[in-house]
């Protein structure tokens, strides 16, 4: 990677949070109808907008697997695709719109990591919840390290990388910010019991106007 494009990855790395972030809150987590699509297609936009980087989305690519005889083959019909892309970054992305992010989710994105020339791995959930207090994005961010192979007692070989886990971090919580769409029977007590004594104190300095005038 070229000195230009390493200052411009770690720009992206500064700025991934707030992008996420106002992605999340942009649409509004509140609202059940919320899709993934929904959430990828403000992400994309943003990064272009606060980096002025190229991003591909939903890119297709043919999916392979390795035969009895070690070699790669493609698999008829059979397509992979990757949320998105920043190829210039060598960053690789899985969204996601799920209740939490579960080992699976991390593994779809080792998998697609393993099949293709890309270092770094963002696993991103737009959380979806019915507690509307869990209104906040996680981020995990993975590094490909070190190829490994192996040998199962066929002789046959595997090979995977190895990756770690360079950060991981969680939104601003959108409940925190903007709290419950419907006013508490508490709160409105309080208001009532506000209202209440009010008009109490008032009927007392009445009264003691009337006992002073007698």
């Amino acid at each position: 990677m070229e000195t230009n494009d390493l200052n411009n990855l770690g720009k992206f790395f500064n700025n991934l949070e707030e992008i996420i972030q106002t992605s999340y809150f942009g649409v509004n987590p509140y609202n059940p109808n919320n899709s993934e699509d929904n959430y990828q297609e403000l992400f994309r936009h943003n990064i272009r907008e606060r980096l002025n980087l190229r991003v591909e989305s939903e890119y297709t690519c043919q999916k392979n697997g390795i035969d009895i005889n070690g070699e790669e083959i493609s698999l008829k019909n059979k397509t992979e695709r990757y949320d998105l892309l920043i190829k210039k970054l060598l960053v690789l992305f899985e969204l996601k719109s799920v209740e939490k992010l579960d080992n699976i989710h991390s593994q779809q994105l080792f998998h697609y990591l393993d099949n293709s020339d890309y270092k770094y791995g963002i696993l991103i959930n737009f959380t979806k919840s019915k507690d509307i207090k869990k209104s906040y994005a996680r981020c995990k961010i993975f590094e490909k390290k070190n190829k490994f192979t192996k040998k199962d007692k066929f002789n046959c070989e595997y090979s995977h990388y190895k990756y770690e886990l360079i950060n991981e971090f969680k939104t601003q919580s959108y409940y925190e910010l903007m709290g419950d769409n419907v006013i508490t029977t508490t709160e409105s007590n309080n208001d009532i019991n506000s209202s209440d004594d009010s008009s109490e104190d008032n009927g007392e300095l009445c009264k003691s106007k009337v006992i002073e005038i007698g």
